[in-house]
């Protein structure tokens, strides 16, 4: 794993979120969206260590709505079973994470997976 590829990923991803939509400057920044999805088939480790990077790095409420509405809720879907031990874990030790795990929509999880999410994520 190349951790500074990975962390320039994770920049890049935030950069484009926070552009206004449609800019030039967003534009420049949809690499990194690409990036980051690719990995969601190529290198799941990855792409789950780059979504706590985004996270680590600008957890507004504004970033993290759109990685659970998007790489987190991909991640459930496609590997739930894989990674839901280590969603509830943080989710008791980080109230950002709970946070965003709440702001996951259902979509393609599995309906016993799900379950574990909403109990995570109402977690006090």
């Amino acid at each position: 794993m190349n951790e500074r590829q990975d962390g320039v990923i994770a920049k890049g991803w935030i950069a484009m979120h926070l552009e206004a939509e449609g800019s030039e400057a967003q534009d420049a920044s949809f690499w990194a969206y690409t990036a980051l999805d690719d990995l969601r088939h190529d290198d799941v480790e990855r792409y789950w260590n780059i979504i706590n990077e985004i996270r680590r790095l600008n957890d507004s409420d504004e970033i993290l709505s759109n990685l659970a509405a998007g790489p987190l809720e991909d991640l459930l879907a496609n590997s739930g079973r894989d990674f839901i031990d280590r969603c509830e874990a943080l989710a008791k030790t980080d109230d950002r994470f709970r946070l965003m795990l709440g702001m996951v929509w259902k979509n393609t999880i599995p309906d016993d997976i799900w379950t574990r999410i909403e109990v995570a994520a109402l977690r006090m």
